[in-house]
């Protein structure tokens, strides 16, 4: 496999070796050469008229002749692939990535058809195409229909199920609710169908362009809502990276480093730049990235400004902290009186019984029973909080309905819990984990508060200890020997060590 490296691309993907297929659809132009830059190099066969032009933009670059993009012109053009089990997903999780250009949008045009020739059968396949106008998926054996696709113009389309719940996206945007989805997609070797009806090749074919086609087999890239890509889907695993300057970086660490450094207005050491990618890396690798959903890094950076940019979500507002609050090392200290801040993700945002938060509690000034985090409304009555302390009040945690839950007391460390279900939750401090009864309830809609916690509407419990790191979100999944909590623990125990030895 070739290749080729510009500014534009960002290299490395941490469910790389996940991804089932790649067609990016660059080449020479009206070549029918057509390549798979997924680690499984499958076969792609050209039929019809179908082939690479480089006479129309990609969906990342107006120049023309572009890099190249997969062409149809809407009759019997369609793109076979090799069959394999990559494309088997059973009832787990995956993710179904397009983009689309129409150059007609008028009856049925199948994007991509997992059904075998002569089998009209869809209890158990998935197909993604466009009915007219609308976007149209199928599947748990039904037609979806939604949204408004854009003509002579490029649309995002993603298709990802997690844990029995699938999802639809054009451009971003989840088109109707959650759809329940414990199909079995295929317990064989299957294969895909690119620009025509799985059943009958000759029909329903594209009358346009397709670009960056990715199928990725056991992850759901996409759980919300989310920021379209602005560069081609990357060609290798952090395992197998390339460094050429700063291109060898995570996508996700790339850009998050290139906004902290815009903030600081100069660059950050090698070190702490190898420590920011090494963590998200990391929490690919450990499949707890996708559960954060609000997250900032509060050390690293050389600025307060730089210490608030998000490491995902929305950046937090700042209530009365200062530069002299600040260590790079250690994070950011609270007064225990007037300063915290607003995530601006509610309390509400992650499902009742799916959602996790955690603080990295460096320092403690004041070994008193303190909160760190919250949501308005008095406990238990839906608010969400978290404290630490040497008593009872430890620990609680995500919209109880029943008693406190309280976990072991807390020095310093990754205080955090994750909730799966309605009646327990998993806690974590100073390293311990324990399970905790606790009843969920429905949680409300106030904002969360980082250094504070709100009781009846009103700012009333500050802590003063200092803080590197928080994150917000759904459950952090497990790993077979180890949970969410403990390989988030990890990671960031990781990365606040490397900080520490990076920075002069």
């Amino acid at each position: 496999m070739t290749l080729v490296w510009s500014p534009d691309y960002a290299p490395v993907d941490g469910d790389f070796d996940s991804v089932s297929l790649l067609l990016k659809g660059e080449g020479t132009n009206g070549s029918t050469n057509v390549l798979d830059s997924s680690s499984n190099n499958l076969s792609v066969t050209a039929n019809g008229d179908a082939q690479i032009i480089n006479t129309v933009a990609t969906p990342f670059s107006p120049t023309v002749p572009s890099e190249g993009v997969l062409s149809f012109d809407g009759s019997g053009d369609y793109f076979t692939i090799s069959t394999t089990s990559q494309f088997a997903f059973a009832t787990g999780d995956f993710t179904v990535e397009i983009w689309f250009r129409p150059a007609a949008l008028s009856g049925q045009q199948v994007l991509i058809d997992t059904r075998p020739t002569g089998d009209p059968s869809v209890t158990d396949k998935w197909i993604v195409f466009a009915n007219g106008t609308s976007l149209s998926v199928v599947v748990a054996g039904s037609t979806f229909t939604n949204g408004t696709l854009l003509l002579n113009a490029w649309n995002f389309i993603a298709l990802s199920r997690q844990t029995g719940t699938t999802r639809i996206f054009l451009n971003g945007v989840q088109l109707g609710g959650n759809i329940t989805d414990a199909t079995n997609y295929g317990i064989g070797n299957q294969r895909p169908i690119v620009g025509a009806d799985g059943n009958n090749p000759t029909l329903l074919n594209v009358n346009g362009y397709l670009s960056n086609i990715r199928i990725t087999k056991g992850v759901a890239r996409y759980t919300e809502n989310f920021d379209v890509p602005t560069a081609p889907f990357p060609i290798l695993s952090p395992s197998g990276r390339i460094t050429i300057a700063d291109y060898s970086l995570d996508a996700d660490a790339r850009q998050y480093i290139i906004n902290v450094e815009e903030q600081d207005g100069e660059e950050l050491e090698a070190g702490v730049r190898t420590a920011i990618n090494d963590f998200v890396v990391g929490c690919k690798s450990d499949g707890i990235w996708n559960a954060i959903k609000a997250s900032c890094l509060l050390c690293g950076a050389r600025t307060l400004e730089g210490a608030l940019v998000p490491l995902k979500g929305s950046a937090p507002t700042n209530f009365n902290f200062t530069l002299s609050d600040y260590d790079r090392e250690l994070g950011l200290v609270g007064d225990g009186s007037t300063k915290y801040l607003n995530s601006n993700r509610a309390g509400n945002a992650d499902p009742q019984d799916n959602r996790h938060v955690s603080v990295f509690i460096k320092e403690i000034t004041t070994l008193t029973t303190q909160a760190v985090f919250g949501t308005g409304g008095q406990f238990p009555s839906g608010g969400t909080q978290l404290y630490y302390g040497t008593g009872g009040a430890a620990n609680r945690m995500l919209a109880s309905s029943s008693a406190a839950g309280a976990g072991p007391a807390i020095t310093t460390g990754l205080l955090g819990l994750s909730r799966t279900n309605n009646s327990s939750i998993s806690s974590i401090s100073s390293g311990s984990v324990s399970l905790l009864s606790n009843t969920s309830a429905t949680p409300i809609a106030t904002n969360i508060t980082i250094f504070a916690t709100i009781f009846t509407d009103q700012l009333t419990q500050f802590t003063d200890a200092r803080l590197a790191f928080y994150s917000i979100g759904e459950a952090l999944p497990d790993s077979p020997t180890q949970s969410g909590l403990e390989l988030l623990d990890s990671r960031i125990s990781a990365f606040i060590t490397a900080i520490g030895a990076a920075i002069p």
